[in-house]
């Protein structure tokens, strides 16, 4: 493998990895999800959250970015106020002593699409920083530059949930789910209510301009 096509892999590689550890809902449903099953489900969670984003790539790709940053304070309000239904579940679930998470959502990679799916940083982020490492791929080696940022973008989310994922079955004896239930519900329930918070404020800004 050339030079240039190692540097582009970890371009996409060192960039996802510093949005990946970032906190967020794809996180709390993974350790729920290993937590509650006793097992490695990561390579699943994270092959829902790379179908779901393969998706918003080609859009962006197709010159559908605008479209994104034109709706910013929707998809933050309406991404918001989802995150804030998942914790309540999340809650609910822990506190009536059912499994831990949502029990609508038993599959491992139907979870990484939907957790993926109402986060509403992923577009945002997407549209933003994301599009300029594809552009960055593409200026320097075209469709083959953008597909190499990419994979080393999911090889990032790859490393880090199965790490995470791992740890949780390693110390299960500590990880259970009516112990993570509590406070990553209440998690996603802040975070939720920040996003929508944040969407509301800008759509407030908008009407007052």
């Amino acid at each position: 493998m050339a030079l240039e096509h190692i540097a582009l892999i970890s371009l996409g590689l060192l960039v996802g990895l510093s949005g990946a550890m970032i906190p967020g809902p794809l996180l709390a449903f993974t350790i729920l999800d290993a937590s509650r099953k006793g097992k490695v489900t990561a390579h699943l969670i994270v092959t829902g959250h790379m179908l779901w984003e393969a998706g918003i790539i080609l859009l962006l790709l197709l010159g559908f970015g605008w479209l994104v940053e034109g709706y910013r304070d929707l998809i933050y309000s309406v991404g918001g106020l989802m995150l804030g239904l998942m914790g309540m579940g999340v809650l609910k679930g822990g506190a009536s002593g059912a499994e831990a998470g949502d029990p609508k959502i038993g599959s491992s990679l139907m979870g990484g699409i939907f957790y993926t799916a109402f986060n509403p940083t992923q577009p945002i982020w997407w549209a933003t920083a994301g599009l300029a490492l594809l552009l960055k791929g593409s200026e320097a080696l075209g469709w083959l530059g953008v597909i190499l940022v990419t994979v080393g973008h999911w090889l990032s989310d790859f490393a880090y949930y199965l790490f995470v994922s791992f740890a949780v079955h390693w110390r299960s004896d500590l990880i259970r789910p009516k112990r993570v239930s509590a406070p990553l519900g209440l998690f996603m329930i802040a975070l939720g209510a920040y996003f929508l918070a944040q969407g509301l404020m800008g759509t407030l800004r908008a009407f007052a301009a």
